[in-house]
């Protein structure tokens, strides 16, 4: 199901929603996209679809897992259900994609060979990687882009990234690191383990995305394995 939300919340009091919100906020329980511009309402209608869900279609709250892309969105979304759900806010599993990844593989890391305790290198420390290995570069963030594009799409790196992406690997694995493009993939071959991903999956019955536009194949991956059953997202 689709529907097309009109950019008009900037003029509407923070819990009015227009007609084509309202239609979004209650649609049936299942696979649904909202459509909208920028400053359309989406947060809005994200977190009162939520509430829709808990108060009107009688789901529980510990069934409901929630993502977003940033840790200001993944706050916003707290803020708001909070205020308008209260204690049962706590209860709705929220956050971002890497932060999800983060905690599900300190649980059940050793299943896809992560050490347990592994640390997680932040983008300055993948930086600070690189500029041990090759000095310092100007060019290092893209490096990393054309990292993440290997990983995730499949592009071919030239022989001189292939040479230093191992080296990197190696450097961060030799310390029992990963980056956050590792938390994904590795969550998601997690999720499609037969028996791991059954375990996760049956935690939840509906997975709601912010900016699903933005996914990536592998975090697609990880959202597409936690709906199998269910398919509401």
């Amino acid at each position: 199901m689709t529907t097309s939300v009109a950019p008009t919340l900037a003029t509407l009091s923070p819990y009015v929603a227009s007609s084509s919100q309202r239609n979004a906020i209650e649609a049936d329980a299942g696979a649904l996209l909202v459509l909208a511009g920028p400053g359309a309402g989406k947060t809005f209608c994200l977190t009162e679809r939520i509430r829709f869900l808990i108060e009107s279609l009688k789901f529980d709250p510990e069934r409901i897992c929630a993502f977003t892309f940033t840790n200001k969105a993944a706050g916003e979304i707290a803020h708001r259900l909070e205020a308008r759900l209260g204690d049962a806010a706590a209860r709705i599993k929220r956050g971002t994609i890497h932060a999800f990844c983060a905690e599900l593989l300190r649980e059940l890391g050793a299943h896809v060979l992560l050490e347990p305790g592994f640390g997680i290198a932040d983008e300055e420390y993948q930086l600070n990687t690189l500029r041990r290995i090759e000095g310092p570069r100007r060019w290092h963030r893209n490096t990393l882009n054309r990292f993440s594009a290997h990983r995730f799409r499949g592009d071919a790196l030239l022989h001189d990234d292939a040479i230093l992406f191992e080296k990197y690997e190696r450097f961060l694995t030799k310390r029992k690191l990963v980056d956050f493009d590792t938390l994904v993939i590795k969550a998601a071959e997690l999720l499609e383990r037969a028996d791991d991903g059954a375990s996760v999956r049956s935690r939840w019955d509906v997975v709601l995305v912010d900016e699903f536009q933005d996914l990536n194949p592998v975090q697609y991956r990880v959202i597409r394995a936690l709906a199998r059953e269910h398919r509401h997202v």
